[in-house]
């Protein structure tokens, strides 16, 4: 090997290392003297002022920006300020922090045996109260977790419940829910909601809840009468529904009571009789494809 070669490999590798020694330095002044924060700045709409929100951020001037969590720091306004849904840092090189922030806005009442959470539509607890916000979808049956405070993200106590309800607010913040009055996932298998406050939509489990859900809107508005009262059932299949109107049910009622007193009329002793069953009434379940 020439010493030309040689010279030039160690010139190399000399270069290499002030490249490691600069490389480290300029990593060492940058999270000490360069980079620290001068100025932070607040956009986005919310119901607090820039200072109260760089207080919930934690970030104070003389930070050293890449040192900084912006993720820490987007969680800590989240969970600091309630009626903040969503919050991001960004870092604007030399010396300032850029906070976004996007409000929260109620959506929801899940209504418990003596309170009521306000929930956002992003499923953020935002209250509680002893009275339901007018104007919103009511929920019943969500069995909270114990302990949830305004500012947590809600969480039911049975975690296969917890995904229908993400679910089901999922879909009404995408899609118009000003006609449905009330939802109830007290049985995550028999999931219901009520539309207008005249028909009973019973869904089955969160399985296609999105198809299940326009599907039978669809139905409401297209095949049932404005003023008629009524139980729609989603058959289990998703493929088709049935319809009993108020008539038809109140109709059923009679005559399962009429049954159950010739029953009892029976085992008594007693001659009573009844000429209907409920299974006579059949034909007032309109099916549906």
């Amino acid at each position: 090997m020439s010493y030309t070669r040689k010279k030039k490999k160690s010139s190399n590798a000399m270069g290499i290392i002030v490249f490691l020694i600069a490389a480290a330095i300029f990593i060492l002044l940058s999270t000490t003297v360069f980079f620290n924060v001068e100025h932070i700045t607040v956009e986005g709409a919310s119901n607090y002022t820039a200072d109260e929100i760089i207080e919930a951020s934690g970030i104070k001037a003389g930070d050293n920006l890449v040192r900084t969590s912006t993720d820490k720091c987007a969680e800590q306004i989240e969970s600091r300020l309630v009626y903040i849904e969503k919050a991001k840092v960004t870092r604007a090189f030399p010396n300032t922090m850029v906070i976004n922030v996007e409000a929260s806005v109620p959506a929801a009442n899940f209504i418990c045996d003596d309170y009521t959470l306000l929930i956002s539509g992003g499923g953020k607890v935002l209250d509680k109260l002893q009275e339901q916000k007018a104007g919103l979808l009511n929920f019943v049956g969500t069995d909270p977790m114990p302990g949830l405070i305004p500012g947590a993200q809600f969480q039911s106590a049975d975690e296969h419940k917890d995904n229908a309800v993400k679910k089901l607010m999922e879909y009404f913040s995408e899609n118009d829910s000003e006609h449905i009055t009330l939802v109830d996932v007290t049985d995550r298998s028999e999931i219901s909601y009520t539309y207008d406050g005249r028909i009973t939509v019973k869904l089955g489990s969160i399985n296609d809840i999105d198809y299940k859900m326009s599907f039978s809107e669809e139905i409401i508005k297209t095949k049932i009468g404005e003023k008629t009262e009524g139980i729609l059932t989603i058959l289990s299949d998703s493929t088709g529904a049935s319809f009993l109107d108020k008539e038809s049910l109140e109709n059923n009622a009679r005559i399962y009571g009429e049954n159950m007193a010739e029953r009892n009329a029976a085992e008594s002793g007693t001659d009573e009789s009844s000429s209907e069953t409920v299974s006579e009434t059949s034909a007032a379940v309109q099916s549906m494809e």
